[in-house]
């Protein structure tokens, strides 16, 4: 019975909405853009301007989203482990040097620092990049790891 009523109520509210809609009343929760000219008037309307307005807190919530750092449970590719510091700098640079679109990762756990490359969503894209680099770095393999976002060009 429960779903028979929603089923009703779901269609009588879409059947409201369209009815509004073709009577030039907005329907609730319908947004329309408000068109403006150069001053933001809608009397001064000129055709494909849209003004957007929004909350200040918004607009902060926003910005703060931006600055912070964002990292994902992924995959990456480890490439080199080893205790001494200055192997595993030279072992990374060469890395970029030979891949400068993949990312390389130095980080240190007592008493080894790691190289790991990449910034994989899944599994399958480790092993895409694995086999890739598998005649170069025989001993590589995948770790799960906390990756990156890649960066949205601006």
């Amino acid at each position: 019975m429960g779903m028979m009523r929603t089923i009703v109520l779901g269609s009588v509210l879409c059947l409201w909405t369209a009815t509004a809609a073709q009577e030039g009343v907005p329907a609730k929760g319908v947004v329309r853009p408000v068109v403006a000219g150069a001053r933001g008037n809608a009397q001064d309307a000129s055709p494909g301007t849209v003004v957007v307005t929004e909350e200040p807190a918004v607009t902060t919530l926003m910005a703060d989203y931006a600055r912070r750092e964002h990292v994902l449970k992924g995959f990456r590719v480890q490439v080199f482990l080893n205790a001494d510091r200055k192997l595993a700098e030279t072992m990374r640079a060469q890395f970029l040097q030979k891949h400068p679109d993949v990312p390389a990762y130095l980080s240190y756990q007592a008493p080894n620092f790691k190289v790991r490359v990449g910034d994989l969503l899944t599994r399958l894209e480790g092993e895409k990049l694995r086999a890739e680099l598998k005649a170069e770095f025989p001993g590589c393999y995948i770790v799960p790891d906390e990756i990156e976002l890649p960066r949205l060009p601006e």
